[in-house]
């Protein structure tokens, strides 16, 4: 009945013994195989005969109510039908079957087109079975009262012992690496401990593993039996019967001695389940032969998946209870933490406190390109080729590894002194981590013999022997470190997550003020989304209208120039929240991009000299473009006869009120529905200024009124008027000088080259990139130099240095409506805004000549 498995003799065979198919069973009991549909015997085990007194030759073809009598055959029946197709056994206590005078016990189940029916002596009456089941319910509320997985493994191995009767019952749970670890012990005071000691792997190989998966309990009466086949033998190419749900499958022999070296007579095993994984086992010794009562065995089976369950929600309570206490800590940590203070700073000046919450050897944080560390970390020199590693494995996200030394693309001494990480990400960006170390398991593990298996000669021959000694082991794991549970890994995503949403928003300075400016930020992303959407509109506008007002190609070239130039600094303006300025300067670069040709009066302007602060300046500028451009997509401005009028005024309370009056245009309905446009002019006015804004739907023409408050006012004499600087007119200001232009656009590094050679230039020398600006310089050392700051993914800051140095005069170019990106030590220096004119360029020329 047995698989043909056959080979060489390695480890390699233990792990592929076909152990679910023994073709034999344990003699305590007796087997019969039928076929599910008509109920016949195919198959018998020996043992039938002493059990049922008939032969098994005889029961061949007999239908089980032919053997066993039409009650008994009734009820196995009714057993199998309640557990449906699942794998589970079917139990029948105190099978009365004809011509015996003692009853029996029987479980059956159907598993691949066989019904399997196992049958044992009865050993306990009714009452005793009664008993059975009330003392597994008692253990079941026992261990109820357990909180956590070392105490409900104590008591579980102290129930069970108090239940079957065992010398020895282990809670043995599995590892990271496969190898097992007795985690709690109840014995026989005579007995050496196993508390404490741990398993290889190869201990239980892989179809073990499964099997104790699929069926949760498995008893070895006698490791000394003397399998007993069932009959008859299979035949050439006949499917072997699959016993992997039997209580009574025969058990490899190589077990069996495995047990025997350990002293072992007979042992029971309750797997523990825990999230459909095999956690571990409740593992029972006894020194002599044992048979435990198939009551009692289905008790502790239904203790077994109780255990199981109390295990998976200690280790649930268990992490949400680290996870707690991580957040008392870390509010803690934060607590201290000063307001205003660097985030940086702060986190390093916290590293010990934050690398406490979870064991390692050594820490580090990364902040910003600047690493500090403390116990056993990597050197100084190895962190930037780390830190560029973890950013690519972790990209953002908690990320753990307990054999760093295994990644070959990481080049540095790893696995000793560092073998494991945990990196934890702190902030947005992904350069920032807070890092923890261990090193190698530099601990002795005591294992439970010496950790491999042994070839010696048998009777068969060649053999692989389980190990002959079980005196402590010791074996030192080299370049892993103790792996990162999950319990730790729930901690640091609760580091990951407070670092980032409370320590890093810890220095803005109110709740109010964190609203306002995410609301601000979140108005200006919205208004930049909508101005690219409406930018191109606007400018095809502008064209259609310079064109049909323009004498000639030249005037249109100027004119359309200058309109251009009055959008890009209208939305300067706009986003320039910090620069101040007068309300009538705003209101004229905005309506100069819409007055065309002779007809300077469809828009007019009237009003008091009114100051605005920084603040309302910027915000203001917004409301004002939004309308501008809503009048010339579909208001008065949209028609060449339309008018546009403004006017304002200071109220008796000192707000400036201000009157938007359309005419002209087409005719005006009111919107169905609110769009953006509305609602940015709605909210910035009362929100970001706290003013207010009606606008009217006027057939002849939309109206809107306007009211600032007077806390955003300031006196005109207070500001610079923004708009005002001196423009120089166009000359031959750079007289046959050579300029090095470097800017990273083809396009527009050819239309500045045009300006540069109008102006006078004698040479210009382009330079897209740093590099090609250093070989210019060292070619020939320029007169001047006109800088695109922004070359894509660097800048040029590192060129004007260099010309710094050498004395050589420069100015930048940049595309952006403020000069922050410009560093600290260029402030003074003259600025262009794109696209760049010739008459602004040779204003920031003159400037650096004066």
């Amino acid at each position: 009945m047995a698989s043909d498995f056959t080979g060489p003799v390695d480890l390699a065979n233990c792990d592929r013994e076909p152990i679910h198919i023994p073709g034999s069973i344990q003699p305590h009991g007796a087997m019969l195989v039928c076929d599910p549909e008509t109920g016949k015997v195919i198959f018998a085990s020996e043992t039938v005969e002493n059990l049922l007194g008939q032969r098994n030759s005889n029961l061949i073809g007999l239908t089980l109510e032919d053997i066993l009598g039409a009650n008994a055959a009734h009820d196995l029946r009714n057993a199998a039908m309640k557990v449906g197709s699942s794998h589970l056994a079917g139990v029948v206590l105190g099978l009365k079957l004809p011509n015996l005078d003692m009853p029996v016990d029987a479980v059956t189940h159907q598993h691949k087109d066989r019904l399997f029916v196992e049958i044992e002596p009865t050993t306990f009456d009714v009452s005793t079975a009664q008993d059975a089941l009330e003392m597994t319910q008692s253990l079941v509320r026992r261990i109820g009262f357990e909180s956590n997985v070392d105490k409900i493994s104590a008591i579980g191995a102290r129930l069970i012992r108090g239940l079957l009767g065992y010398d020895r019952v282990m809670v043995y749970q599995f590892l990271h690496n496969g190898a097992g670890h007795v985690i709690a012990e109840a014995k026989a005071p005579n007995l050496n401990s196993f508390m404490g000691q741990h398993f290889p792997a190869s201990d239980i190989p892989y179809q073990a593993r499964r099997l104790y998966l699929e069926n949760t309990i498995r008893m070895i009466g006698d490791v000394n039996f003397a399998p007993v086949p069932l009959l008859p033998r299979l035949k050439a190419g006949e499917e072997p019967i699959d016993m992997s749900f039997a209580q009574l499958r025969s058990v490899s022999p190589i077990h069996c001695e495995y047990l025997r070296n350990m002293g072992v007579g007979a042992t029971m095993s309750i797997s523990v389940v825990v999230d459909g994984e095999l956690w571990g086992l409740i593992s029972c010794h006894h020194d002599s032969p044992k048979i435990i009562p198939m009551p009692l065995r289905v008790g502790a089976e239904l203790f077994g998946q109780y255990f199981s369950m109390q295990i998976a929600l200690a280790e649930r309570r268990a992490a949400l209870i680290a996870t707690n206490d991580a957040r008392a800590r870390l509010d803690q940590i934060v607590s201290d933490i000063q307001p205003g203070e660097a985030v940086d700073i702060a986190v390093t000046r916290h590293l010990g406190d934050l690398a406490g919450l979870i064991a390692n050897d050594g820490a580090s944080i990364s902040v910003n390109g600047s690493w500090s560390a403390n116990g056993r970390a990597p050197a100084p020199a190895e962190a930037a080729a780390l830190m560029a590693f973890v950013s690519m494995k972790a990209a953002g996200n908690v990320w753990a590894t307990s054999e760093l030394g295994s990644f070959a693309d990481l080049h540095g001494t790893y696995g000793t002194e560092v073998a494991g990480l945990l990196a934890i990400p702190i902030s947005s960006v992904s350069r920032d981590y807070l890092i923890l170390f261990r090193s190698e398991e530099a601990y002795s593990v005591e294992w439970a013999g010496e950790p491999v298996k042994q070839i010696v000669s048998g009777p068969s021959g060649p053999r692989l022997s389980p190990r002959g000694s079980f005196d402590t082991w010791r074996e030192d794991v080299r370049g892993r470190s103790k792996p990162w549970t999950d319990r730790e890994l729930s901690v640091a995503d609760t580091i990951r997550v407070y670092l980032r949403d409370v320590v890093l928003r810890y220095n803005e300075a109110t709740s109010e003020e964190r609203e306002r400016v995410e609301n601000r930020r979140r108005v200006l992303n919205d208004e930049l989304n909508h101005r690219v959407k409406n930018i191109l509109a606007l400018v095809k506008s502008i064209a259609r209208q310079t064109g049909a007002t323009a004498a000639s190609v030249e005037d249109y070239a100027s004119a359309m120039e200058g309109r251009l130039r009055a959008l890009a600094f209208a939305h300067d303006q706009s986003l320039q929240a910090g620069s101040g300025g007068d309300l009538a300067t705003l209101i004229t670069a905005e309506a100069s991009l819409h007055r065309y040709g002779g007809e300077v009066d469809r828009i007019t302007a009237e009003g008091p000299a009114v100051g605005l602060s920084d603040r309302s300046f910027g915000v203001f500028a917004l409301v004002i473009h939004e309308l501008m451009t809503n009048a010339a997509k579909y208001g008065a401005l949209a028609v060449p006869e339309g008018r546009l009028s403004l006017t304002w005024h200071l109220t008796d309370a000192g707000d400036c009120r201000i009157i938007w009056q359309e005419r002209a245009g087409p005719t005006v309905t009111a919107p169905t529905r609110t769009g953006f446009g509305s609602k940015l002019i709605q909210t910035t006015m009362t929100y970001d200024l706290g003013g207010t804004a009606t606008v009217a739907y006027d057939p002849d023409g939309l109206r809107a009124d306007l009211i600032i408050p007077a806390s955003h006012l300031v006196a005109v004499a207070d500001i610079m008027p923004a708009g005002t600087a001196v423009i120089a007119q166009p000359h031959d200001v750079l007289a046959q000088l050579d300029v090095l232009l470097v800017e990273d656009q083809a396009l527009i590094a050819m239309d500045t080259e045009d300006t540069l050679r109008k102006l006078g230039a004698g040479m210009v020398r382009l330079a897209a990139n740093v590099a090609q600006s250093k070989d210019e310089i060292a070619a020939a050392l320029p007169d001047f130099a006109v800088l695109d700051y922004n070359l894509g993914h660097e800048t040029s800051a590192e060129v004007a240095d260099m010309l710094a140095d050498l004395s050589v005069p420069f100015l930048f170019v940049t595309g952006y409506g403020d000069n922050v990106i410009i560093p600290d030590r260029f402030k003074h220096m003259p600025i262009v805004r794109k696209p760049v004119s010739a008459t602004a360029l040779a204003a920031r020329i003159e400037s650096l000549r004066a």
